[in-house]
C-alpha cells in the first residue's frame, strides 16, 4: 500500500490490523473463565464482567432506531445511562460493538468508504478508522477527554517478526480518573477469520477485553505513531515494539506476566 503523506490520510487508510486475531481463543477462554472467575477479577486493571455495567450494557444494546438518527440524538440517549466517565465510555463501547459491523468489503478490496463519524452512523459499517472516529465524536459529546490514536497493531494480518512500514490501525485513548486508558471497539465487536479464497470474513462476537485497558498491557498489540500517546512509563521505539512478543491483555494476566519486566527484557537486547 502506498504510504500516505499526512497523519490524517494514514489514519483514514488504516486497514491491515482491524480485526482481533484472538477471536476464537477469546470465546473459549471467556467460557472457561465464567466457571471460576469472580466478578471482581481484573487484568491490566480491567474489571472482568463487572456487574456495574449490566444495566448500562442492556440500555446501550436496546438503543431504538429513533435514537440513532444523528450524533447528537445518539449521544443524548447514551448519556442517560451513565454518570461517571467510565460508564460513559462503556455505553459508547457497547453501542459501537452492537450496532457497527466491520466492513469486510472495504478491507478485501482495499477500496475504502467514507469513515467519518456521520457516514459510519448512517451505514453502520466501518473499518478501524470509522470505529475510532465515531467513538471520539460520541465521547466528546458526552464530555469525555478522548483521543483517536493512530498506530501499529499486531492484528489479523500480523505475522510474528513482521516489520511495520506504516501505521495500520486506529483506536481510542480516554482519560479515566486522571489516567489514560486504551479502548478498541473494532477488536471489541468481533474477530476475523480467513475464507476459502483468502478473504477476511468478520465474525460478530462481543469482547470486553479491549475496554478500559491499562496502557502497559495494550502496548504488546497497539503501538502509537506518537510516542506520547503510549502512556507507559518505559517508552518503546517502533523497532523494540516489533521485537516485543504479542500478548493480549488477558494472556498477560492469566500467565501472571509483568508487562514492564517483558519490556525491560526487550530494551536490554538491542
Amino acid at each position: 500500500m502506498k504510504r500516505s503523506t499526512t497523519r490524517q490520510a494514514r489514519y483514514q487508510a488504516a486497514n491491515k490490523a482491524q480485526e482481533n486475531p484472538y477471536g476464537v481463543l477469546v470465546v473459549i477462554i471467556l467460557f472457561v473463565f465464567t466457571l471460576f472467575l469472580s466478578a471482581q477479577n481484573v487484568w491490566g486493571g480491567q474489571v472482568y464482567q463487572d456487574p456495574q455495567f449490566k444495566n448500562i450494557d442492556a440500555y446501550a444494546r436496546a438503543c431504538p432506531p429513533s435514537a440513532q438518527t444523528n450524533l447528537d440524538v445518539l449521544a443524548k440517549y447514551l448519556y442517560k445511562a451513565a454518570r461517571t466517565d467510565l460508564e460513559k465510555a462503556r455505553a459508547i463501547y457497547v453501542w459501537l460493538c452492537t450496532y457497527i459491523s466491520y466492513n469486510d468489503r472495504d478491507y478485501n478490496t482495499n477500496n475504502y468508504s467514507d469513515n467519518s463519524a456521520i457516514a459510519v452512523l448512517a451505514s453502520k459499517k466501518a473499518v478501524c478508522a470509522g470505529f475510532s472516529e465515531l467513538y471520539t465524536e460520541l465521547g466528546l459529546r458526552l464530555g469525555l477527554r478522548i483521543k483517536t490514536v493512530v498506530g501499529y497493531a499486531k492484528g489479523y494480518s500480523y505475522e510474528p517478526g513482521s516489520k511495520f512500514a506504516e501505521s495500520d490501525h486506529a483506536w481510542n485513548a480516554i482519560e479515566i480518573d486522571g489516567n489514560w486508558r486504551m479502548f478498541d471497539a473494532t477488536w471489541g465487536q468481533g474477530f476475523g477469520r480467513t475464507g476459502s479464497h483468502g478473504e477476511l470474513i468478520s465474525v460478530k462476537s462481543f469482547n470486553p477485553e479491549w475496554f478500559n485497558v491499562e496502557p502497559s498491557y495494550a502496548i504488546f498489540t497497539h503501538f502509537p505513531e506518537l510516542l506520547t500517546e503510549s502512556f507507559i512509563k518505559m517508552p518503546l521505539s517502533l523497532h523494540e515494539y516489533e521485537r516485543l512478543p504479542r500478548y493480549s491483555p488477558r494472556e498477560l494476566y492469566v500467565q501472571n506476566l509483568d508487562p514492564y519486566v517483558l519490556i525491560a527484557e526487550v530494551k536490554r537486547k538491542r
